[in-house]
């Protein structure tokens, strides 16, 4: 890992070297009338140029500096006016008034792909995520975009499938069932608590996603994906420490019925059937349905169970858009979207399962299955009054999650040898005889939003501003049952819940867990950008939220009727938020900007209280995020360069430990943590066919100031003695307590020390008209410590590298388009990452990377 003293003033000197200027020299002049601009470009560029609009003396436009071209220089003097202009078929320009924006207007990238992009030129990105429509160069903080196209191209099914390949982003999963996102290793350590919340907001189509859940659904008839990292507690508040992805969806169009047909096949039985279709009904109303099919076998096999592989993948999607626009002010559209998934599970690998080596063969006696169906229903109005544009959007979502595991992850029962030799004393669990353990758990998740934002539209003076409002309820039923084999007999466990005294009429019973919780948080916000000087803005914002949370916990000995309730903790905070940025641009092509920004992820409940590691509500989670970035074209738009360095300083760190009893476990704060790093992303034109994509990472990170934790292996292994000799409670909680380690020093977890990204993609248009396009990328992800105990044994997640080939081809008649893609990932090590639950050696869940896969994809626009 990169220490402190290394990192830290490497970030300091790419932020001054590239905050300097990068291109020409900056603009400081007043703006002009239209005339006066057009004699002056007139002038320095040898063109006519002729204004087709009255008073051309009194309408004011920006100031005039020298561009890369004429194009560039009308298009940025002309920002913020109603004018644009175009170019005749003398070779003149002529400016007019920009014609009303139709209603039936259809982006091109709707319907059938056209040719290759402009090559040569870095393309202008326009990203939504600021709650306003902007350029990507314009915004001060760091983010990224990714096209549909580039997401089909990567082989990208689910927002899963991007982790490493954007500047700081990993996701994983606990136990295989419950997503987790982390942007500059902020994210959800405690997600098996089902009442914690997410510390990146997901959006869809500007909808806040509840659950996490939402990451695993299928992504298809997608524009782009936006990913801010860092938090900005203005816009996006409650559930953003770690920063935000925005992902949006193609929208119906009003000009033309038409869609396509995907068809894919590939390795691992792999199949896919995706299909859209978009209709206009009238000039008023458009209807665009979507729906996908996806299915494979498993990465990994089962040879306890016949027919049983795991990692497999069976997802259905549908989705269905209404866009009714009764005139040019006014546009409400409704969307409904279904997902379901049906599998076998994920590949969990104990550290009992010894019978094979292979991290992709495991043996598990328990049938086991994952099933999520998850719904959303939105409502968006898009209202254009006379100097503000209105915004809101409600939804409706549900989550329903059901999973069956084999807990002990093992063929092994109580009769088979123990998986390990006894050297000694008892002191690893897997010295002794395990019996046949069985999970069950489901959760059913509820949940309401509401959000209107009010945005003023670009005027001559530059002063832009937002305000809005937050709603957000939520109701989570969460229920676990769980088995053994009590008498140790070796006999299947009995997995009955019935009687009166239901724990009495099995004994094969070892808990069973319900909870019922309800969030709900409000928030009000508003952030304004002002210009100081004719390259110097500055940005202000702040945003109060209420988070309130009242629970009904009812621990391990449940009966069905959600009796007794053991715990009704609650809690509520008000907090303020907030960010302000500068920002300096050099000129039209580069900019700089420091900003600091505050988040909040709130507070949460454990299911028992165990003061002496955690108590009953834990506090929330805040970051102070201090940030420092350089954004630049370069070289006539051939090179886009930019650069981040970032320091955050953390307080009360949210994680998940043991306690002293033996099924006591949850959650509680590290005082403080801090994490540092920098961050590069750079796209260049080589050649007027060859573009090539780079993004780099490096980051680091100390617990400053820890306290004490029990790593739950270390307590089992070492107290297992006295649990199979049957010892008091006390002299087992007391060896345990005994284990707990202060973590200040360590690294928090999931912070790969470095991120790297490399791609190449060379366009070629044959003789007869088709498109060609050969891509390849490399991604490498450094290895990170998946736990803040730092376990070089159970929490060392090593690195792995990743290439991806694609070859498209698009027909002349621009009616099919056909890919072959290739993943490969090297370093088989990497395919698992290690985890530690009750039976204390840990087991590994191999990240849902594919070790070899060929894919043949077919697609026909109608």
């Amino acid at each position: 890992m990169l220490s402190r003293t290394r990192l830290t003033p490497l970030c300091m000197a790419l932020g001054l070297i590239l905050g300097a200027p990068l291109t020409a020299q900056a603009n400081n002049t007043k703006t002009h009338s239209l005339t006066e601009a057009i004699n002056t470009l007139s002038s320095q560029y040898e063109v006519v140029i002729v204004a087709m609009v009255n008073d051309t003396d009194t309408i004011k436009v920006a100031p005039i500096a020298q561009h890369s071209s004429i194009e560039t220089a009308l298009r940025m003097m002309l920002v913020g006016t109603n004018l644009e202009a175009l170019k005749d078929s003398k070779g003149s320009y002529v400016i007019q008034p920009k014609a009303t924006p139709s209603k039936k207007a259809a982006p091109k990238s709707a319907m059938k792909p056209q040719s290759a992009p402009v090559l040569g030129q870095i393309e202008e990105i326009v990203v939504t995520s600021q709650k306003t429509t902007k350029s990507l160069q314009q915004v001060a903080a760091a983010m990224s975009a990714v096209s549909g196209e580039s997401l089909e191209k990567m082989n990208v099914n689910s927002v899963f499938d991007l982790s490493g390949k954007l500047p700081g982003l990993v996701m994983t999963n606990v136990q295989g069932y419950r997503p987790t996102v982390s942007i500059r290793g902020i994210g959800n350590e405690i997600p098996d608590n089902a009442g914690t919340k997410q510390a990146v907001a997901f959006h869809v189509d500007g909808i806040f996603m509840a659950n996490d859940y939402a990451l695993f659904a299928d992504m298809f008839d997608v524009s782009r994906i936006e990913m801010t990292r860092g938090p900005d507690g203005t816009l996006y508040g409650n559930s953003s420490t770690g920063g935000a992805i925005n992902l949006i969806s193609q929208k119906p169009q009003f000009d033309d019925t038409f869609g396509s047909l995907n068809i894919a096949a590939g390795s691992y039985s792999q199949q896919e059937l995706k299909g859209i279709v978009n209709v206009p009904m009238n000039s008023q109303l458009a209807i665009r349905l979507s729906a996908s099919h996806r299915q494979r076998d498993g990465y990994t096999e089962n040879k306890a169970l016949n027919n049983y592989d795991l990692d497999d993948v069976d997802n259905q999607t549908a989705k269905v858009q209404i866009s009714w626009q009764p005139n040019d002010t006014l546009a409400l559209l409704l969307q409904h979207q279904e997902f379901s998934s049906d599998t076998h599970g994920p590949a969990l690998k104990g550290g009992f399962d010894t019978i094979s080596d292979d991290p992709r063969v495991v043996y598990h006696d328990t049938a086991e299955f994952y099933r999520l169906n998850t719904q959303l229903t939105s409502l968006h109005l898009d209202w254009s009054l006379p100097s503000s544009q209105l915004n809101m959007v409600l939804s409706k979502q549900r989550y329903h999650m059901r999973r069956k595991f084999d807990f002990d992850r093992s063929s092994l029962t109580a009769n088979d040898p123990a998986p390990l030799p006894l050297k000694g004393q008892l002191d690893l669990l897997g010295e002794a005889p395990i019996p046949q353990f069985v999970g069950n758990l489901s959760q059913l998740d509820h949940s309401y939003t509401a959000e209107v934002n009010l945005t003023s539209l670009p005027n001559d003076e530059g002063f832009q501003w937002v305000v809005g409002a937050f709603y957000l309820d939520t109701e989570i039923f969460s229920n676990t049952s769980n088995f053994y084999d009590a008498d140790r007999d070796g006999n299947p466990v009995n997995e009955t819940i019935a009687g009166p005294n239901i724990f009495a009429n099995n004994a094969d019973i070892d808990f069973i867990n319900s909870d019922y919780r309800n969030f709900n948080s409000y928030a009000i916000f508003g952030q304004f950008s002002y210009p100081l000087t004719a390259q110097l803005d500055f940005t202000a914002g702040l945003r109060f939220t209420q988070n309130k949370f009242e629970d009904e916990r009812c621990s391990l000995n449940c009966v069905p009727t959600r009796s007794p309730i053991s715990s009704t903790p609650e809690n509520k905070t008000d907090n303020v938020t907030g960010k302000v940025a500068l920002e300096y641009s050099w000129s039209e092509d580069a900019m700089s900007y420091i900003s600091v920004a505050t988040g909040v992820k709130p507070a949460g409940s454990n299911s028992s209280a165990d003061t002496r590691f955690f108590p009953e509500v834990f506090d929330q989670e805040s970051v102070t995020a201090y940030e420092l970035g350089n954004k630049a074209d370069l070289f006539n738009q051939r090179m886009r360069l930019n650069v981040a360095a970032f320091y955050y300083d953390y307080q009360d760190y949210l994680f998940e430990s043991s306690g002293i009893g033996r099924f006591a476990s949850g959650a509680s704060n590290l005082p403080e943590a801090e994490i540092y790093g920098v961050e590069i992303e750079s796209d260049t034109w080589l050649t007027q066919d060859l573009v090539l994509n780079l993004s780099l990472s490096a980051m680091d990170s100390e617990i400053t100031q820890g306290r004490d934790a029990i790593d739950r292996a270390e307590a089992e292994n070492l107290s297992v003695g006295l649990i199979i000799s049957g010892a008091s409670s006390e002299a087992i909680n007391a060896v345990r307590e005994a284990t707990a380690i202060n973590l200040t020093g360590n690294e928090l977890p999931k912070i790969p020390d470095l991120m790297a990204n490399l791609g190449l993609t060379y366009y070629l248009t044959d003789g007869a008209g088709g498109d060609w396009e050969l891509s390849a990328q490399y991604s490498y992800r450094g290895d990170f410590y998946a736990r803040a105990f730092n376990s070089e044994l159970r929490d060392n997640v090593p690195s792995y590298s990743l290439m991806n080939l694609n070859l498209s081809y698009l027909t002349p008649q621009k009616e099919w388009k056909f890919d072959l893609n290739v993943n490969n990932v090297w370093d088989e090590d990497a395919i698992v990452t290690r985890f530690t639950d009750t039976f204390g050696l840990g087991f590994t869940s191999n990240q849902y990377l594919a070790p070899r896969t060929v894919t043949l994809r077919a697609k026909y626009f109608f």
